[in-house]
């Protein structure tokens, strides 16, 4: 059996679940003194404006401290630290993305906080490519090189910052803060950004973290890019507001077409935005 075949369902973690454990964990019990934590990107060559500072002073839950999921991804967690499906697995996913974004229009697309999701595989899996996927925890970029290496496909971990990925024969894999993306990332350079409950986490990382993770990641999508988000904990009338709505049919800079609203789903919500 593939290594894949040990992820664990996206059944095993609904929102009601992760609700419930918030409530049981209201406040950060992992760390003793919540805190600034500075790491830095992957590359060999990295520079200054690669540093990333995550601010956890406020967290609102461990679920928003980097502490807790290094923990999970080296296998001192709570949920399975091999490979785990958050919220929605492939059987549901796949059919969205294909729907919205068709893999015969070769999406260049950015995976941020893709801890050990089985994702980026299964995109790959399915006949996409130039596929990005990050991670702010160095643990998480090590499970992903696993799961890519154990089904032989080939990935670029040699830039700190989203390449070409050689004309999308390689996964690239990189270590980064979606609050604080670098200035050498170029604007406009994503068709595609898929989050499996990356702003749910930097919500409860602190207050003010997951309008900055927005404006990062609208920042590097392009207009009329689309933004793929499955999400169970970020308040209805936030999410509103971090991603506007145009009033008119023309859309303008800093506006979104709500292609799909997953506010009524049962499980985790399951949203599509597009750029104006």
């Amino acid at each position: 059996l593939g290594l894949c075949s040990l992820c664990h369902p996206v059944c095993g973690f609904s929102t009601t679940d992760l609700l419930r454990q918030l409530s049981l964990t209201s406040r950060p019990t992992r760390v003793a003194t919540p805190q600034s934590t500075t790491v830095r990107f992957s590359s060999a060559a990295a520079t200054e404006d690669s540093i990333i500072a995550v601010d956890e002073t406020n967290a609102r839950s461990v679920f928003g401290t980097k502490d807790y999921w290094d923990d999970v991804y080296l296998g001192r967690g709570d949920f399975p630290a091999d490979c785990y499906t958050w919220y929605y697995g492939w059987e549901v996913l796949g059919r969205i993305i294909e729907e919205f974004a068709p893999k015969t229009t070769k999406p260049r697309i950015l995976i941020p906080g893709i801890g050990n999701d089985s994702i980026l595989l299964d995109l790959y899996k399915a006949g996409y490519r130039n596929l990005v996927g990050q991670d702010y925890s160095e643990h998480a970029v090590e499970r992903q090189i696993d799961l890519l290496s154990y089904e032989g496909i080939p990935r670029n971990l040699g830039e700190a910052n989203p390449g070409d990925v050689d004309n999308g024969q390689f996964v690239q894999i990189l270590q980064g803060d979606v609050t604080n993306l670098p200035p050498s990332w170029s604007d406009d350079q994503f068709d595609v950004i898929l989050e499996k409950g990356l702003l749910d986490a930097v919500y409860l990382s602190g207050d003010g973290n997951v309008e900055a993770a927005v404006q990062n990641l609208q920042r590097v999508l392009r207009r009329g890019g689309l933004v793929i988000s499955v999400s169970g904990v970020v308040p209805r009338d936030l999410r509103k507001s971090l991603f506007v709505a145009s009033e008119s049919k023309q859309q303008g800079p800093g506006t979104w077409e709500w292609l799909k609203d997953g506010s009524d789903d049962l499980k985790a919500g399951c949203f599509v935005m597009k750029k104006g």
